[in-house]
């Protein structure tokens, strides 16, 4: 009997390293990192200013004409779109951009739903149709980030536009423009089209044009903060999408998808975990400082699983969340009561696993160190702060049906679709995400606290 007692105590020793011992409270001493999720919303301004541009390439010509039998969003959008940047800025400024961005009068903006806007009768060196440098407005708004941003354009882009120094020209304002808390919006919006689509890649290095196409997505990019790009998403579907056969996509590039901190608003209840509050001598409350304290008795055999809907933490339409880390503390001791109590800390690592669903986040605690290695008659004291590590790709897949690679633009338009797609749409969304990712820091989403007594 004494080997084995001796064993034992050997092995309790090994697993739980002393701490000091908690003064003025019944649990261990400890420190909660302190949430570092920050408000997206600006301060409000009564002279915000909205910018907005248009592609004036002739590509987009197809857009202002119409087709019979299919509904022309693009008009109806754009002609809207003078109200919706009043919802969200004072002043607003108008301008086209092909080669160069120009300034356009308040009182010529309807011409922009004229094929006429698209034509230039000058000379070729004068025409700003013939290229849609699309880095040039985000350029304007790395220069003054306090504006708001609208850009409306196709989107078509070649590969010579998304490498080396071209694409450059876009992610560096890009980085800029996160680095001060802004986002960029991209609303997808399926229109009638009645025109040439131009520059499509061929499979010999050409390029050649198609004009079957009744229908085609056109592209509304925000930049600025979640709240104005929200605004702007939600005008839209209230005054646009209400039809069920409307199609429209959204995906927001952000460095920060996390949405809140749980505990700062005390969102965490008895029903955060599973079918904890039948237990022994069940309490939930929260301490001063936010942390949600679960205190119950238990036995080996009870399964601890603590659920997060994914809503609650993820910004709606952004990349999401791809990688958790959990930070794990466990603390033991002999004494049930808060009189005289020494807490010892235990060496655990990873004492719990988690797992993620298309709606859930589900923290399995005690899934690597089973409640059956701990010994019974003994007093725990469990903390854990859950990190959203890395972020996810969510968005990149909500654009997929709507992209055209270049190696299969060619046979796609060979075999005249009514509905084209859009060239190198994810693989642009893909290298937005990659510099918002780059900008994105591991982010505190929820901490919660066990004390529970393990039963004999």
């Amino acid at each position: 009997m004494k080997r084995i007692f001796v064993r034992i105590l050997v092995a309790f020793l090994l697993v739980f390293s002393t701490s000091v011992n908690a003064k003025d409270t019944c649990y261990p001493e400890f420190e909660i990192s302190k949430s570092t999720t920050s408000s997206q919303s600006a301060e409000e301004s009564e002279d915000k200013s909205v910018f907005i541009y248009f592609d004036q390439s002739l590509s987009m010509q197809g857009y202002a004409k119409d087709q019979p039998g299919q509904n022309n969003l693009y008009v109806n959008v754009i002609d809207d779109l003078q109200q919706i940047a009043e919802n969200v800025g004072s002043k607003t400024y108008y301008h086209s951009f092909g080669k160069t961005i120009k300034p356009i009068k308040e009182n010529k903006i309807a011409q922009v739903i004229k094929p006429g806007f698209y034509e230039c009768t000058g000379a070729a060196s004068e025409c700003n149709n013939q290229e849609s440098k699309i880095h040039l407005p985000f350029k304007m708004a790395k220069a003054n980030p306090d504006g708001t941003y609208i850009i409306v354009t196709d989107l078509f882009l070649a590969d010579n536009q998304l490498v080396g120094g071209t694409l450059g020209q876009l992610t560096k304002p890009l980085k800029s423009i996160l680095k001060k808390g802004k986002s960029v919006g991209i609303i997808g919006v399926m229109s009638s089209f009645n025109g040439t689509i131009y520059d499509i890649p061929t499979r010999e290095g050409g390029t050649v044009s198609y004009t079957e196409a009744q229908k085609r997505p056109f592209y509304i990019i925000i930049i600025g903060d979640q709240k104005e790009i929200n605004q702007v998403k939600k005008n839209l579907e209230e005054q646009h999408f209400t039809d069920p056969e409307d199609k429209y996509k959204f995906s927001l590039i952000t460095s920060t998808p996390i949405l809140q901190n749980l505990n700062d608003k005390k969102l965490i209840s008895e029903k955060s975990i599973k079918n904890i509050s039948n237990a022994e001598k069940f309490k939930f409350d929260y301490s001063s400082n936010n942390l949600p304290i679960f205190t119950f008795n238990t036995n080996k055999k009870r399964k601890l699983n603590f659920l997060i809907k994914n809503s609650e933490i993820i910004v709606p339409g952004s990349t999401g969340v791809s990688n958790f880390k959990v930070k794990e503390s466990l603390w033991v001791s002999q004494e049930p009561k808060c009189k005289d109590i020494n807490w010892r800390k235990s060496k655990f690592e990873q004492i719990s696993k988690w797992e993620q669903n298309e709606n859930t986040l589900r923290l399995q605690m005690f899934k690597e160190v089973s409640l059956k290695k701990l010994f019974r008659g003994m007093r725990y004291f469990y903390v854990a702060e859950i990190y959203a590590e890395k972020p996810g790709t969510i968005s990149e897949e909500t654009f997929k049906e709507w992209s055209i690679r270049p190696s299969e633009a060619e046979e796609f338009k060979d075999g005249n679709p009514v509905e084209f797609k859009t060239l190198n749409l994810t693989k642009l969304i893909r290298q937005l995400n990659s510099v918002a990712n780059n900008e994105f820091e591991p982010t505190l989403i929820a901490s919660i606290a066990l004390d529970f007594n393990l039963t004999k």
